[in-house]
């Protein structure tokens, strides 16, 4: 019964080889500085002895465009904003036709997507507004993440809400040790009584007015000393390559060779 519908659905779009079964994009390993694992199942149908050759010979090719340009599919593309998102460590994964009907002419095919998703930084800085999450540090060992929807790249509303449609899955796996405290729009069927912690939302099917998502994460206290000392050593490191880092040192040398010089010349006096 699912394939009558699937080819059904086929007939009813003219001239369509290529069309969207499923998107999963999940984003996960959401650090301190507000960077985060995404990874991404586009999950496709091929129709037609010409799309599966197209397919087919796209089998080794790992540029986006390519498959972009060759499925003519709008949900062939990385889901979050380039603009605002430094992208690292893309890998692109076409994976080999499957559940084919020769019959009918049916395959389906996968494209499998795995980067890293970070702010932008200006001196180690995050700039306000890039990434996947805005960090607040607002108290020694706590963070407060909050979700950017700008940073997302489905397809939005006039008003700039997000629109996931049928066959389109966003899911966002939460620290273990983080606390939600926001949650807008709920998912389907979840109730929540925040503040809590989840493991895992998911949204389909929705159009995410003002979406919003903001959790806090605690550190320990030996990250928080660990921390301590790392700014310590920083702050000396910064200074001593700074203009003023030669002159300090030279200060230094100074006060501590003079403070050698009068306590040996004290000891010689007390001889």
């Amino acid at each position: 019964m699912k394939k009558l519908l699937i080819l059904l659905l086929l007939l009813t779009i003219s001239n369509a080889e290529f069309v969207i079964e499923r998107v999963d994009v999940t984003i996960s390993d959401i650090g301190p500085d507000g960077g985060a694992k995404v990874h991404e199942n586009i999950k496709m149908i091929t129709y037609g002895d010409h799309s599966n050759s197209v397919y087919d010979s796209g089998i080794t090719n790992n540029r986006l465009s390519f498959w972009s340009n060759s499925t003519g599919l709008k949900d062939v593309k990385i889901h979050v904003n380039p603009a605002l998102v430094d992208i690292r460590d893309f890998r692109l994964r076409p994976q080999p036709r499957s559940k084919c009907n020769p019959i009918q002419g049916i395959c389906h095919g996968e494209l499998i997507l795995d980067y890293w998703a970070y702010p932008a930084f200006e001196n180690e800085t995050a700039i306000y507004g890039t990434g996947l999450f805005e960090v607040d540090q607002y108290k020694p060992r706590t963070r407060r993440y909050t979700i950017n929807p700008a940073a997302l790249a489905f397809t939005k509303t006039p008003e700039d809400n997000i629109v996931l449609e049928k066959q389109v899955y966003l899911i966002v796996e939460l620290p273990t040790d983080s606390v939600t405290l926001d949650v807008n729009p709920l998912p389907e069927e979840e109730e929540l009584d925040l503040p809590t912690h989840i493991n895992q939302l998911s949204w389909n099917d929705v159009v995410l007015v003002k979406l919003s998502l903001i959790f806090d994460v605690e550190g320990s206290i030996d990250e928080e000393v660990t921390d301590f000392f790392s700014n310590i050593a920083k702050g000396i490191s910064d200074t001593l390559s700074s203009p003023h880092g030669l002159p300090l040192i030279g200060l230094l040398v100074l006060v501590v060779g003079s403070y050698l010089y009068i306590i040996m010349a004290k000891r010689r006096g007390e001889e």
